[in-house]
């Protein structure tokens, strides 16, 4: 994904700290939330959870990958929860940034046992243009006459906080004026080692001077910083040193001394460097539960933050592949949790 990532290790940068405060264009507004997904009681591929007939309706969505079905109802449950944002941003300046690791992972396996076993031929026409998983996103543009920007991201585990980022930086650029951020998962055929992840959320976002013009405090601020430390540079010496300062610098930027601060992080050496290297001033660092097999799990505990959380705090996220995610999350005091879900 271009010009998101901080590759270390490397010369330490200069991250331009201000105690308390990220500088405008690093904060977006969350004025909606939108969750699509199995109750916490239910394992994610008990697919009895999802009704596509009563959650989208009878026609036009039937044959479409279940991460995109998803996607189109926490869309929908994202933009009612934000009541008018639509009134002060024009259709070209409206845009949709979505991660996903296995959102068509599904849908590939079978179209590689098709081709296998009979012949390419005899693809669905149906189903065959969402092998391209930039279709799904675009599927949600069109649900709802976004035209602006249509992104998707597929950075291991960190993909959905990536388009908040994304969102972000799209504001500074005068690309977009209201923005669709979100991630999808459906859950893969053959789990190996993380668990399984089925759902969506998606989050509405607004820059703070235009959710200010139309009254909407929404639930909160957020700013969100993505870092690639590449695991065989890890071990001792300068390079773990300069990773680890890399990481307490990008931490200490987004206020991690003056906030709770949770993690969701696997066994991996990249987790352990994370753990040890992000400060903790407010307590130590809090358990969040480990990821899963998509960039789903995040997103989720940064709705959950945001709607049922009491105060700021930052969560940080890692994988062993090298990704790293900090969300600073400014809570907007007295906001409860209004959005609907499945």
């Amino acid at each position: 994904m271009p010009g998101s990532v901080d590759r270390v290790p490397g010369p330490v940068p200069s991250v331009g700290r201000v105690p308390g405060r990220m500088p405008p264009a690093g904060q977006v507004v969350v004025t909606g939330i939108g969750v699509c997904a199995p109750p916490v009681d239910r394992p994610a591929v008990d697919v009895a959870w999802f009704d596509v007939r009563s959650q989208l309706g009878r026609r036009g969505y039937k044959y479409l990958p279940a991460a995109c079905q998803y996607l189109l109802v926490a869309g929908r449950h994202a933009l009612d929860d934000a009541g008018d944002c639509l009134d002060g941003a024009a259709e070209e300046q409206r845009g949709v940034v979505v991660g996903t690791n296995n959102g068509v992972a599904a849908l590939h396996d079978e179209q590689d046992r098709t081709v296998i076993a009979e012949h390419a031929g005899e693809l669905s026409p149906v189903t065959a243009p969402f092998g391209a998983v930039n279709v799904l996103t675009s599927r949600l543009s069109m649900e709802h006459g976004f035209k602006g920007i249509s992104l998707t991201l597929t950075s291991p585990l960190v993909a959905g906080l990536e388009s908040v980022q994304v969102g972000a930086r799209a504001f500074a650029a005068g690309r977009s004026a209201l923005l669709l951020a979100g991630a999808m998962e459906q859950a893969v055929p053959a789990p190996e080692a993380a668990a399984p992840e089925e759902g969506a959320v998606v989050f509405v976002l607004e820059p703070p001077e235009q959710a200010a013009a139309r009254g909407a405090t929404g639930y909160g601020r957020c700013a969100v910083r993505t870092l690639l430390l590449p695991p065989h540079g890890l071990g001792a010496g300068p390079a773990r040193r300069r990773s680890a300062a890399v990481l307490r610098e990008a931490a200490l930027a987004l206020g991690a001394d003056q906030v709770p601060v949770y993690a969701l992080l696997d066994d991996s050496p990249v987790s352990e460097l994370v753990a040890g290297a992000v400060p903790a001033a407010v307590g130590p660092v809090r358990d969040a539960g480990p990821p899963a097999a998509g960039s789903l799990t995040p997103m989720l505990r940064l709705a959950d933050r945001l709607r049922t959380a009491d105060g700021d705090s930052l969560l940080v996220t890692a994988a062993g592949t090298g990704n790293v995610a900090m969300v600073r999350i400014w809570r907007t005091a007295g906001s409860t949790r209004r959005s609907a879900g499945c």
